[in-house]
């Protein structure tokens, strides 16, 4: 009799007993202190995460282990108990549905009755509780975010059991988090941290029971195995349900619709999301089990014949066939039992639990199968598949086929007069609105752009000057069509080049017009000459030259698309055209919302791949060689546009006017940071005092400049009146005094802390409140932050004017800094500080003047720097952090901000509120 293949799992030697215990320990002390959620029912889960992230900022590392595990519990609590609700109102039909007056009437009239069976069980389970979360904050539940935080805290109060523990369960959801696995990594090197700490807090009951079957079996403990594979299928489905009933929630709706196309819009996303819970859920250590269900009744067949007990082996092996029908092994094994004396063939008929099971995820297959190949999401899609026509009732219009046709019709004349070939369409590609097209360029042509790319090139360009973005093995650089044309200005490169690159991009934009057949135009947001060269030739990779993603949202792990910041969510369409063949590796591939590849496509010069922004993608690695492409990200709202197309075409036009221009303007060396437009984008101060005074090339790197201008005098000297009268002393160096130098004090007022009214030294550095010199003997600090600066007008020591004018500097310097450098994403604050440094000896003294120290050692604001030079993004340094600036006068005051929204959204809100 063939036996179950067990090789696929990498079993854990730690004693299963002892795996309890640790989990039961650990579990006590996270929730130890917490009361129950019914006691509170208006703290929720949300509440003390956002409570757990002040306290992780303000590095009070036990309260942010308290919150942090308080939250788990109430989440586990909420999801919980939300779920029960919704299975128990599952069955109340108040109408008959059989023999109904109108169909319809009946099934949302019991559609009513159950909405208000959950309400009244939600109202006496949850009581007074909000019932409104955050999409953002369900999220970070759903990948565990809190254990990551839970295992930063504990790490920093030497509590290395509970911080290995809760590394290991966010790791087991989160395999690819690189920093996760660093940590696992130290804290296996640590002699006081024993292998029985890496255990899974997370742990599901038929995950446990699946465990001790497959260790059963492996000891050859037949009983053992069906005792605990039995409970494990029966855990297995309950949890299969309650992640079913958890889809049944809030959806985000992106448009107005109507009444019968908004229900459909939200049952699909339901649909999509129950999906999805069988990728969750069939997981062992993190590591996905193919048809893990399927694999569960193998066991047991095979347990049952070791027993002897046929009956029970042969309903085990039918109910295995049921998932794989036609497996070899299994037929063969029914073939055996077959031979033995009881067994015939109703002996086979699957288990009732396991067949209900199918049935339902067969038919909401065969339903998403059909909403794929057929559903139109957009109202503006034609389908250019004559077969797909017979299924859709297009109405009886003679005018609506007259213009499909006509417009078909344009379209194959704009193809015929370019030389376009369609490749691959929707049906090839597995996926609507994508096609493939060849013909776009010549082989000269396409040599034309490749070495505009790698001429004026910029690494890291489009990545913040990051060369290595999305792996290490292969580098990027890139440059768009406006310094495209700068060049030329520059007599860097020849102009046919430069107005090929303008050319061509537009040729692609008509294009995907055209074939989507678009109810609106279509703008350019961002276009971008790349190429991504391999570092390791002939080296094996398991990675990808661009992971799996979306243009337009965030991708999460259950393959949702959640269009919002810090994704590009204005984006409609995109359009790749690459220039060459020879390297290998490299494939385009599209993919499904479990991260499967659906279809790829080689790059080849002159192939256009044109999809919806929303569509799932990525690049298969380049192992040998350099990629290069021109993408274009097109947009529907033209207030996206990007202007670096105009900007492109006017310098090139003047340039053609008067050729004699070419090489008369210095370009700046190395101008690897400021886009072209920078003049343009800082128009608006033309006619007041700023003056920009060091640009990057003074101040020795990109991206840096320093200004004059953005305060007067006076302004100046009543902020320095609002640090000196109402600072907090060692702000933001946790109550350090003296937090970076031995000769200053420093003052300082921070966001995230409200401080108490009078001033105080070390404001930012909180700690030990008498230590003063945390970073130098000779300077105090001090400083206030701007909920501080709030409570003191609400207490009536400062005025409104001072406080006001303290957030009108930060909104200046925020504004200014984001016009400087051209910056296409909005930025937020994430830390202001008006803080001031004093020198504690006379600068005269002999003291004073043989110091050699630094009032802020060197030092990066988002990463740690560490021996080589390099700087490591990684907590608990601000890697959030994107930008700073800096204001000097007699005080010195900064606001640091972000790109992306803030990580800890707490306190761009208490900003937003002061």
């Amino acid at each position: 009799m063939a036996a179950p293949e067990n090789s696929k799992i990498r079993w854990r030697s730690v004693c299963i007993g002892k795996i309890t215990v640790i989990v039961c320990t650990i579990l006590t002390i996270l929730t130890q202190k917490c009361s129950a959620l019914p006691d509170f029912p208006s703290v929720t889960y949300e509440m003390m995460y956002s409570a757990g992230l002040d306290a992780y900022s303000n590095q009070k590392w036990s309260d942010c282990m308290k919150f942090m595990s308080r939250a788990i519990e109430d989440y586990h609590f909420y999801t919980e108990t939300l779920a029960e609700c919704r299975r128990l109102c599952t069955k109340a039909n108040k109408f008959n549905t059989q023999k109904p007056v109108d169909m319809q009437l009946a099934i949302f009239g019991n559609y009513v009755y159950k909405s208000n069976c959950i309400r009244k069980c939600k109202m006496t389970k949850f009581k007074t509780r909000p019932d409104n979360y955050s999409a953002e904050v369900d999220e970070a539940f759903e990948n565990l975010k809190p254990y990551d935080y839970y295992q930063l805290c504990a790490f920093k109060i030497q509590l290395y059991q509970h911080a290995a523990a809760a590394a290991y369960t966010f790791l087991l959801s989160n395999k690819d988090n690189e920093a996760m696995q660093k940590n696992i990594h130290y804290y296996r090197s640590l002699p006081q941290v024993k292998d029985e700490f890496f255990v899974n807090l997370e742990e599901k009951p038929y995950q446990t029971h699946y465990i001790r079957a497959v260790e059963a079996y492996n000891r050859e403990d037949w009983l053992g195995v069906i005792e605990s594979m039995e409970k494990s299928t029966r855990e297995y489905f309950k949890e299969h349900r309650t992640c079913r009933l958890l889809c049944e929630g809030k959806v985000e709706q992106e448009q107005q619709l109507d009444f019968i196309e908004n229900i459909a819009d939200y049952f699909i996303k339901v649909l999509d999301c129950k999906k999805s819970c069988g990728q969750k859920l069939d997981k062992i250590y993190g590591q996905f089990i193919e048809d893990f269900i399927a694999g569960c009744y193998h066991y047991l067949q095979f347990a049952y014949f070791k027993v002897g007990e046929f009956n029970h082996a042969s309903e085990c092996a039918g109910t295995y066939l049921l998932f794989k029908p036609g497996d070899e092994t299994m037929e063969a094994n029914k073939d055996a039992y077959l031979r033995l004396k009881g067994i015939g063939p109703m002996s086979f008929t699957p288990r009732e639990d396991a067949q209900k099971h199918y049935d339902l995820i067969a038919f909401e297959a065969q339903l998403l199968k059909y909403i794929d190949e057929h559903y139109m999401f957009d109202i503006t899609e034609v389908i250019d598949d004559d077969d797909e026509f017979d299924d859709l009732f297009l109405g009886d219009s003679a005018d609506e086929l007259d213009i499909l046709a006509k417009k078909k019709h344009d379209l194959e004349e704009f193809e015929r007069a370019h030389g376009f070939q369609v490749f691959a369409g929707p049906k090839e590609l597995k996926g609507k609105k994508r096609v493939v097209v060849d013909g776009f360029l010549t082989d000269e042509q396409c040599g034309w752009l490749k070495e505009l790319a790698n001429i004026g090139g910029i690494k890291g360009d489009g990545y913040q000057q990051y060369s290595t973005p999305h792996t290490k093995h292969e580098m990027y650089h890139g440059i768009t069509v406006d310094k495209a044309a700068e060049l030329v200005e520059g007599a860097k490169i020849n102009m046919t080049a430069a107005e090929l690159y303008l050319n061509v991009s537009e040729l692609m934009r008509q294009y995907t017009e055209k074939y989507l057949n678009l109810a609106s135009p279509l703008y350019f947001h961002f276009t971008h000459l790349v190429c991504r060269t391999s570092l390791d030739d002939g080296e094996e990779r398991t990675d990808l030259s661009h992971p799996i993603h979306a243009d337009n949202c965030i991708m999460t792990t259950d393959g949702k698309c959640l269009k919002k910041l810090p994704a590009f969510i204005w984006r409609d369409y995109t359009g790749l055209l690459y220039l060459n063949d020879n390297f290998e590796g490299g494939e385009f591939f599209f993919a499904d919302r479990n991260k499967s590849m659906q279809s790829s496509v080689k790059p080849k010069c002159g192939r256009l791949v044109s999809f919806q922004a929303s569509d799932y993608h990525g690049v298969k690695a380049v192992t040998s060689g350099q990629r290069c492409a021109l993408a274009v990200w097109f947009t529907l709202d033209r207030m996206y546009q990007e202007t670096a197309h105009d900007t492109a075409f006017q310098l090139l036009a003047k340039l053609r006017e008067n050729p004699d221009l070419i090489g008369q303007k210095k370009e700046t060396e190395k101008d690897d940071s400021v886009p072209v437009g920078k003049t343009k984008a800082l128009e608006v101060y033309d006619d007041s005092n700023v003056q920009v005074i060091a640009t990057d090339e003074d101040l020795g790197g990109p991206q840096r400049m320093a200004a004059d201008g953005l305060a007067t005098e006076e302004e100046c000297q009543e902020l320095c009146k609002l640090a000196n009268g109402h600072g907090k002393r060692g702000s933001g160096y946790r109550g350090h005094v003296s937090p970076l130098s031995t000769h200053e004090s420093f003052e300082g007022l921070d966001v995230p802390e409200a401080a108490e009214a009078a001033a105080v030294q070390g404001d930012g550095y909180r700690g030990k409140e008498k230590q003063s010199s945390p970073h130098t003997k000779h300077e105090i600090f001090a400083g206030l932050n701007v909920v501080h600066a709030y409570k003191l007008v609400q207490q009536m020591k400062v005025g409104v004017k001072a406080v006001k004018l303290y957030l009108d500097v930060a909104e200046r310097a925020k504004e200014f800094t984001a016009r400087y450098f051209g910056l296409t994403q909005p930025l937020y604050f994430d830390f202001t500080h008006l803080v001031c440094r004093t020198a504690l000896e006379d600068h005269k003294s002999n003291q004073n003047r043989q110091r050699k120290d630094l009032s802020h050692p060197i030092h990066a604001d988002n990463c740690h720097i560490q021996q080589d030079g390099s700087c490591r993004k990684k907590p608990p340094a601000y890697i959030q952090r994107d930008f700073r600036y800096l204001f000097s006068h007699k005080t010195r005051f900064w606001a640091r901000c972000l790109l992306h929204l803030p990580r800890f959204k707490s306190k761009y809100t208490k900003h937003q509120t002061a």
